[in-house]
């Protein structure tokens, strides 16, 4: 697919230093997104930034921490698409999941080196700190969320809540994954990511669509 292009990193002297932990998670992104996972570095976030060499090292433990800053980022940007999906759109439960289902797409297709690093196996590390695994729960929670209050109204069935979030976000993850590697699912343009989006969300919509008109009872 034709992706769109990095957004460009806004001139060093538009940043106040203060902020620097941020502005180092923000200069990583754009190089990650712009040279991929292997040819970031330290010394390179640290020049795009506009601070010495050392200042990193200030905030992250090395490379590995300024990483696992990035997919914490990423994460809770999830995180408050979904839940801006389910604040869009009240009392309508179809319409909050194919919001978020359609956010998770794009921003995903849109930043693939950063949906790599989240999803990649940096989660099963037993060095990686506990406000990682609770920010990327956040996302979770949010979908889970929409899903619950879905079922309590009679629109989603199921056997239990984590079956059918877990079921939903395999589907979109999956769609995901496949536009950005497979080569057989390849969409032109971030239109037509949207569009495909939009009818995969719909399927998932369909298979989990209470059959009874009261909903299957919730657990």
């Amino acid at each position: 697919m034709t992706r769109s292009k990095s957004k460009s990193f806004p001139a060093r002297d538009s940043y106040h230093h203060g902020d620097l932990h941020s502005t180092l998670v923000e200069a990583a992104e754009h190089l990650l997104e712009k040279q991929g996972l292997s040819a970031l570095s330290m010394r390179e976030v640290a020049k795009l930034a506009g601070v010495s060499h050392s200042a990193p090292y200030r905030h992250f433990r090395g490379k590995a921490g300024l990483l696992e800053a990035v997919a914490q980022a990423g994460f809770n940007r999830l995180a408050v698409m979904i839940n801006g999906a389910h604040d869009a759109y009240p009392d309508d439960p179809e319409a909050q999941l194919r919001a978020a289902g359609v956010a998770y797409v794009e921003w995903a297709t849109e930043n693939p080196e950063r949906t790599h690093l989240m999803y990649g196996g940096m989660m099963k590390s037993e060095d990686v700190p506990e406000t990682l695994h609770a920010c990327a729960e956040d996302a979770y929670a949010g979908i889970f969320h929409i899903i619950d209050e879905g079922r309590q109204a009679g629109v989603f069935g199921g056997d239990d809540t984590d079956s059918v979030v877990i079921s939903a976000w395999a589907v979109v993850h999956g769609l995901t994954m496949l536009i950005l590697g497979s080569g057989k699912v390849n969409p032109a343009n971030p239109g037509e990511v949207r569009q495909l989006a939009l009818r995969v969300c719909d399927t998932i919509l369909d298979g989990i669509r209470s059959r009874t008109g009261t909903g299957d009872q919730p657990s």
